[in-house]
């Protein structure tokens, strides 16, 4: 969950106006699930999201046309979103949360500079197109997050050595059965 809440402050921190909102449910417990990924915390009086203790306040859950209408630019609809417990509270967060954006070119210029993340960034809308691709990064750490974090999807050497366990299992079973077979018989011969 650690992972998570970083993930979740550090897109947070590109909007420090809805931090500021944020702080007015200093205390309160939340939680944001989008399937099988999942955030809850407590809000800080900074506006951040901290780990804590107990049941959230609101649970604000989202379906996955939510993260799609997201990425193709438009409002996702209302029957996307369900909101549990405090629904005040939850009304206020979806609504600030649905301003967040990730702005990955910032992110990329702290690596590479201004200018090279400024061209890649070209470079990206130009071959795919920006949602293009950031709708692939989060497919693809989705497929990691199922696989490593909640392991929903198993690796190939995973299926190959369960596949390799039941063969094995199998062939066990029938030479077991083959020698009760034989000892049926002998026991059946010893008695006859």
């Amino acid at each position: 969950m650690k992972l998570q809440i970083a993930a979740f402050n550090h897109v947070l921190n590109q909007h420090p106006a809805v931090r500021d909102e944020l702080t007015r449910f200093s205390g309160r417990r939340v939680a944001i699930m989008l399937p099988p990924l999942a955030v809850s915390g407590v809000i800080t009086e900074d506006g951040w999201l901290a780990a804590c203790e107990g049941e959230p306040e609101a649970v604000i859950r989202l379906k996955h046309s939510v993260a799609l209408a997201t990425l193709s630019g438009r409002q996702p609809d209302l029957a996307d979103i369900t909101l549990e417990g405090d629904t005040d509270l939850a009304t206020a967060v979806a609504r600030l949360v649905g301003g967040l954006k990730w702005d990955a070119a910032e992110d990329l210029s702290r690596v590479v500079g201004d200018v090279a993340a400024s061209r890649l960034e070209k470079l990206a809308r130009g071959m795919l197109g920006f949602k293009g691709e950031i709708a692939w990064r989060l497919a693809e750490n989705w497929i990691e997050h199922l696989r490593e974090e909640a392991p929903l999807l198993a690796k190939k050497s995973q299926v190959d050595g369960f596949v390799h366990a039941v063969d094995m299992l199998r062939d066990d079973a029938a030479r077991l059965e083959k020698r009760l077979l034989a000892l049926e018989a002998a026991i059946n011969q010893k008695n006859s």
